[in-house]
């Protein structure tokens, strides 16, 4: 039985390729004393996120209810049990009702005609931080790259901007799960149930328009439309997976690129450039460490292990994504390298309904950013960089830049 290391937030890879190189598969001991099977290769984890005997739903094997409850919840699953009824705690066939029924209001073409207004607020959000330093130091998570992917989830959504501050004090309570009291996870859950009732019993009274929320409340599919407590669900998931993911990987990007400043003019020189680097960010340093959890209903078989029916599982795409038999070189980042198949947004029925939009923002953020700040430059070593104590998401708590060079003005 293993125990997560000490200093497992800062620098998880180290132990996840001693566990590769012992097998594909592990029983590990979380913090909150629970075990789980915690999967580690690239194979073994592309084989259990589309096994038909590794479920999502809590209820599916005996006990897993409990075990996920003391594991922290599943980063997108709450203390209130009207906030369960997600697409990520669902399996067939009431997986693929809820995804046939929401996938429209995200469709490429429809998340791709969001890009001017997330350059606008960028651009806004950039134009504030001028405003509030001369040369000084400025925490680029708090500053940029929180408020823009949640004030496009707020316009998404339909609600008020200035609603963002209490999102992301809900958020954390739900994700940083071993930062958090169940007390704390509980109050979140249940004032995000009173204001999505609300905001629901609004639109119904006022008329619906063209947010997320009258979309999913006009979705249909052969007569089939979302419950009430489904779409409070969804909203929910939509809330918390629509800006974590990309907050994390807006973060961990501007990090790879000021690991390299050569890297960083380049992607100033040529913004083409974006998109192989943010592919590589998602392989290299993704948002998400490991994947929301799942439960056997029957002995999975992987090659090197068998995981018995009833466990608790962890597939950690961050490991998968460093595997040394899929990826030459893994420790290295290299946007030349041309990655495909990255696990960062999942695999199989369950892979991220978001991904465009949160590639989309991130695009953007960074050549926004570069274009802005030729020579931005980190405040503090990596030594000093603080990592949040979350066994689902990979990020930082505080990224402090000196905002310098002279800046291309829009």
């Amino acid at each position: 039985m293993r125990e997560l290391p000490a200093d497992f937030f800062r620098t998880p890879h180290a132990f996840y390729q001693q566990l590769r190189a012992e097998g594909p598969v592990h029983q590990v001991r979380l913090r909150t004393g629970v075990h789980a099977w915690l999967v580690v290769d690239y194979d073994a984890a592309k084989e259990v996120l589309r096994h038909p005997d590794v479920h999502k739903d809590p209820h599916a094997p005996r006990g897993a209810e409990a075990r996920r409850s003391a594991a922290g919840g599943s980063g997108v699953t709450a203390a209130n049990p009207r906030l369960s009824l997600h697409l990520l705690n669902s399996d067939p066939p009431r997986h693929s009702r809820l995804r046939k029924l929401v996938t429209p209001a995200f469709a490429p073409a429809r998340m791709e005609a969001l890009a001017p207004r997330i350059v606008a607020i960028a651009d806004d959000l950039l134009d504030a931080i001028d405003r509030s330093t001369g040369a000084g130091p400025v925490d680029l998570l708090a500053e940029y790259a929180f408020p823009l992917p949640i004030t496009v989830i707020c316009e998404l959504l339909g609600v008020p901007v200035e609603d963002r501050a209490r999102f992301r004090e809900w958020s954390a309570a739900v994700v940083d799960t071993l930062m958090s009291t169940p007390e704390g996870i509980r109050a979140a859950t249940d004032a995000i149930v009173d204001y999505f009732d609300d905001l629901v019993a609004r639109r119904r009274a006022e008329g619906l328009g063209e947010d997320l929320i009258s979309q999913l409340l006009l979705a249909t599919e052969e007569g089939d439309r979302l419950s009430h407590d489904e779409l409070i669900s969804m909203a929910f998931l939509i809330l918390v997976a629509g800006h974590e993911t990309t907050v994390n990987l807006i973060g961990n990007s501007v990090l790879e690129l000021l690991a390299d400043p050569a890297r960083y003019l380049a992607l100033r020189d040529d913004p083409a450039g974006v998109t192989p680097l943010v592919e590589e960010t998602l392989r290299h340093n993704g948002p998400v460490n490991v994947a929301t959890l799942r439960y056997t209903t029957a002995p999975v078989h992987l090659a090197g292990g068998v995981i018995p029916e009833g466990e608790l599982v962890l597939v950690s795409v961050a490991s998968a994504n460093r595997d040394e038999r899929h990826f030459a070189s893994p420790a290295a980042f290299d946007p030349d390298r041309g990655t495909n198949g990255h696990l960062a947004f999942g695999h199989g029925i369950h892979y991220c309904l978001g991904a465009a939009l949160a590639r989309l923002e991130a695009r953007i953020a960074l050549t926004r950013l570069v274009r802005r700040y030729p020579q931005l430059r980190a405040a503090v070593d990596d030594a000093d960089l603080r990592w949040r104590e979350s066994v689902f998401i990979r990020g930082l708590l505080e990224l402090p830049v000196v905002p310098v060079g002279t800046p291309v003005v829009r």
